[in-house]
């Protein structure tokens, strides 16, 4: 059974009956000293007990020396130690000087018992466990700074302050479990909990530093929630592993969550359906090397396919996806191939895969940043439709059973030369399911949304830009998207496939509602510790700055046409019954735009018309 835990008044108990014992031994010690003899505890007159245990046990009360955290006992409690048996021993040369006719109290021993007593209550609370650093307090900080939490770490954390002078002054702790009622850390008071806004208001705190690693993701996330509209500087470093080298070196790196950021709940998927899927099969993902597509490849990996090849066009993508594999549990040598190669050169990849069996094909591999698709429609075209097309009758003509292709909500309603190449590469997909419907390959679209931590991803530039102090960027106020992380886009993709038996299937992920970008900017500055600057607060630290909406951009993005949406076994996972376009003539115009593609004298205009007319 474990221990239960002594109270708070049984400590302070046993503590003041330590104090009454050091305080008889030194009173009889003191009179042994001065009258060159052996004095027992009856040898001495009563009432001068009772005058010393009066006069100590009212001056460490009003000094708050029993409010002291002996689990923290520093220099600063010592040296509160000595002021209190120095104004002790004051008030006992004093009353001694009252009482001499009437006591048997030599003056003496007024002067040597309180430095006995000085001497064995100081060393009786090393004894019980204490910690001395000298640190010297802050003598003037405009940064009041309130510490949520109390432990180790964040002991460790005032001491790293207190070398920092400059940055600001610690006026208090927070107790989130109100085990430490009126008490005091290194000499800085604990407050309770449902006290913190009196606090911030009385000791004018600009700063809450959350250091508790007992604080829930939930409880972290209402504390920034409740202070969103104010000035507070929020950090969150509770995960820091070493508090005094992250404070010395970045003075607080706060620990930001995806889902702090987009205020919804992880999708899960079941792994079961994820290993029947991928376990003992041989798999390509084309653009392997990318963001998406690595994250795809470490997630195949998990499940132990028999042969997993990485296609990708760039060499530094595949070089540094194999220093990260290499550390990597599930990998095994045998078992992966990086593959150099161009997935939009149907030779390649028929001489490549001349002696390779595979069953699935995940196609990864697109230009998929729309600034550059719209300065650069020539590259995107190029890779984006050519590249689709090449590999879907690569996948016919090897007759493998699933090609999954990843797809973009951007392919709805289309606006950019991205949404163009997207919505293109569907109706390649649709019209091979329909012109080869013998050979029974499935082909399943999925579509989703923004990935944090893709290429090119806003969150990234975002957290680069507060790294740098600089200004956010954000092209419209009223622009917003639908988010999810790498981990849960890969595993409903893989899962999405999994739920097409036959035939070509288009599946959306729910990513929840869409966000603004312009809120997660806020909320980022916010969960990384900063106030914004604005109209309403000049003195705030980073501002957020509108740059107009870019070509091609679109305020808002869609998963389906219309509410054309049919449930599945997940509950995150939706097949779009929206009508494809049975383009007849699709083959003819990828050919003709292959040779427009291949012209000399290329027009990008007529290159643009004609892709958009392609739909």
């Amino acid at each position: 059974m474990k221990p239960k835990n002594i109270s708070n008044f049984s400590k302070k108990t046993i503590l003041i009956l330590s104090d009454l014992l050091i305080i008889s031994f030194s009173i009889v010690a003191a009179y042994s000293l001065r009258l060159e003899k052996i004095y027992s505890f009856w040898d001495v007159d009563l009432r001068v007990y009772l005058i010393f245990y009066i006069i100590f046990f009212l001056v460490f009360y009003f000094l708050n020396i029993y409010q002291i955290l002996l689990r923290f006992f520093d220099n600063f409690s010592i040296r509160k130690i000595i002021n209190g048996i120095f104004i002790f021993q004051l008030v006992l040369i004093l009353i001694n000087f009252l009482v001499y006719n009437d006591i048997y109290f030599p003056r003496s021993v007024s002067f040597i018992a309180p430095i006995l007593i000085g001497i064995l209550v100081i060393l009786h609370r090393i004894v019980l466990n204490y910690l001395i650093n000298t640190k010297k307090k802050n003598d003037y900080s405009i940064n009041n700074i309130l510490i949520y939490g109390v432990n180790e770490n964040t002991v460790s954390l005032l001491k790293s302050l207190r070398q920092f002078s400059t940055y600001g002054e610690v006026k208090g702790f927070i107790d989130i479990n109100d085990n430490y009622k009126r008490r005091e850390l290194n000499g800085i008071k604990i407050f309770k909990k449902n006290e913190i806004d009196k606090i911030i208001k009385n000791l004018k705190i600009s700063e809450i530093i959350i250091g508790n690693s007992s604080i829930s993701q939930k409880k972290t996330k209402k504390i920034f929630e409740k202070y969103e509209n104010t000035n507070l500087r929020i950090r969150n470093i509770n995960e820091t592993e070493n508090y005094v080298k992250n404070f010395m070196g970045k003075f607080l790196e706060p620990k930001i969550n995806f889902h702090d950021i987009i205020n919804r709940p992880k999708i899960y998927v079941d792994k079961k359906i994820l290993r029947k899927k991928i376990n003992k099969k041989n798999i390509l993902v084309t653009g392997g090397g990318g963001s998406i597509g690595s994250a795809l490849c470490f997630e195949i990996l998990k499940h132990e396919p028999k042969k997993l090849f990485i296609l990708d066009s760039s060499e530094i993508n595949l070089f540094n996806f194999l220093n990260k594999v290499k550390n990597n549990q599930n990998y095994v040598k045998n078992r992966v191939k990086l593959v150099l190669g161009d997935c939009s050169d149907l030779g390649f990849l028929s001489n490549y895969f001349k002696h390779e069996t595979l069953d699935e094909i995940y196609h990864a591999a697109a230009y998929k940043h729309v600034g550059f698709g719209e300065e650069n429609p020539y590259s995107m075209i190029k890779n984006n439709v050519i590249g689709t097309n090449n590999l879907v009758n690569y996948a016919i003509l090897k007759k493998i059973k699933n090609f999954i292709f990843i797809s973009s909500d951007k392919a709805v309603n289309p606006k950019s030369i991205l949404g163009y190449t997207k919505k293109l590469g569907e109706i390649i997909i649709n019209n091979a399911n329909i012109q080869n419907k013998k050979n029974k390959i499935n082909f399943t679209t999925v579509r989703f949304g923004n990935v944090i931590g893709s290429s090119g991803s806003v969150i990234p530039l975002f957290l680069k830009q507060i790294s740098q102090q600089s200004a956010l960027t954000v092209t419209h106020k009223k622009v917003k998207r639908y988010f999810m992380s790498t981990s849960e886009a890969v595993q409903l993709v893989i899962n999405s496939s999994y739920f097409n038996q036959s035939g070509n299937k288009i599946f959306a992920l729910d990513m929840g509602t869409q966000i603004r970008i312009f809120d997660i900017a806020k909320r980022i500055i916010r969960l990384s510790g900063y106030t914004i600057k604005d109209e309403k607060n000049k003195k705030g630290d980073i501002n957020i700055k509108l740059i107009g909406l870019k070509k091609g951009e679109k305020i808002s993005e869609e998963i389906s046409l219309g509410q054309n949406l049919k449930k599945t076994e997940h509950p995150k996972i939706f097949i779009c019954e929206e009508e494809i376009n049975k383009n007849s003539d699709i083959n003819i115009k990828i050919n003709n735009l292959r040779k427009i593609l291949d012209s000399k004298n290329i027009k990008l205009i007529n290159l643009v018309n004609f892709l958009k007319n392609s739909i």
